[in-house]
């Protein structure tokens, strides 16, 4: 053997030998570590109660535990408006946004092929309420030519409710007027606006409400306070109001809590199907609800006023829409567009 082809046999096996010990040490290196911590962002009402129940029963935490990622931090924070949640989503403040199908799609939209944001599951629907306290509107129409009147919103153009009026106003003036009445619309929160209209006498006269507060305002404003229309009036029938949302990132860094989490609000909802009683009571306690207990009850119990549901439902009519009157550039091709794979073996709409 000459000099040179030692040379050469002995840099190779040099070489092998530098690849295997990277391998081995590449093998040996432990996984990237899941969060110890879980941050949902959640707004008013009714419609977030299987929140209350994924903290009360701590089923994040129990899941955590028996898929071996120890001791997890769950937290809630509370935003008065879709705008404000979607902020904190985008800004790294929460891990997890619970807003209405109008927000969703917005942030859909706007991170698609970059952040992602797609929904987790759908949570809750309800007919929202339009609720007046002027006598005179009985109908859309008596909104027009109005210079001192306010409907609140948890968020101008953005929530849910803003999006259900400006579908209502295309649906009755046609698709350019859609945006005919935002101008008398005003973000507030859902308890602040309630105490206005129930007290009279201020600007604004008008609430697109959620339940608790949409009975509140006709209970205590008997007489005084009706509804002029409700979101189901607009898309003919049931359709979904909430969804949970989060980003593609925090999704694929974190695959077993993600599973969790989306295991704990299935069970939560199905906890709150089962045994309503003692879900309002859980509600009244962590909201402290002024409203009696049995009030609340029958609320939930009410499949027509409260459903507490994982299949996306009508939400396509939202995106069509949004889509038409340029609110969104992107139009989805179904709604598993704005989805995460594990809710699709619902049959979504």
């Amino acid at each position: 053997m000459t000099t040179t082809t030692f040379l050469k046999k002995s840099a190779t096996a040099a070489a092998c030998g530098a690849v295997a010990l990277a391998m081995t040490a590449m093998s040996a290196a432990p996984a990237k570590a899941e969060t110890n911590e879980v941050r949902f962002a959640q707004q008013f009402g009714l419609l977030y109660l299987p929140m209350h129940v994924v903290v009360d029963q701590k089923l994040v935490e129990s899941c955590a535990k028996d898929a071996g990622l120890g001791d997890m931090k769950v937290t809630m924070h509370r935003f008065s408006g879709g705008a404000a949640v979607n902020q904190a989503l985008l800004s790294n403040n929460v891990d997890f946004a619970a807003g209405g199908v109008g927000p969703l799609l917005k942030l859909w939209d706007k991170t698609k092929g970059r952040i992602n944001v797609k929904a987790m599951t759908s949570m809750s629907a309800m007919p929202l309420k339009l609720n007046t306290n002027v006598a005179e509107i009985k109908k859309l129409e008596d909104y027009v030519g109005l210079t001192d009147h306010k409907i609140s919103t948890p968020s101008v153009k953005v929530s849910i409710q803003a999006v259900v009026l400006q579908m209502a106003a295309a649906k009755q003036w046609g698709p350019k007027e859609a945006y005919k009445l935002d101008p008398l619309t005003v973000s507030m929160k859902h308890p602040s606006a309630a105490a206005a209209l129930l007290a009279g006498g201020q600007a604004v006269k008008s609430h697109f409400a959620t339940l608790p507060t949409s009975y509140q305002e006709l209970k205590e404003g008997k007489g005084k306070v009706h509804t002029v229309l409700t979101s189901y009036d607009v898309l003919g029938g049931e359709h979904t109001t909430v969804a949970m949302y989060n980003t593609e990132k925090f999704k694929t860094e974190n695959p077993k809590t993600y599973e969790c989490v989306w295991k704990s609000y299935r069970k939560a909802m199905a906890w709150i199907n089962e045994d309503t009683d003692r879900a309002g009571a859980l509600f009244k306690k962590f909201t402290k609800s002024k409203l009696p207990l049995e009030d609340i009850q029958a609320m939930i119990r009410s499949k027509s006023e409260m459903h507490y549901s994982l299949q996306p439902n009508r939400t396509m009519q939202f995106a069509e829409f949004m889509h038409s009157i340029g609110a969104i550039k992107n139009m989805p091709s179904s709604w598993k567009d704005y989805y995460w794979e594990n809710n699709y073996d619902q049959e979504g709409s």
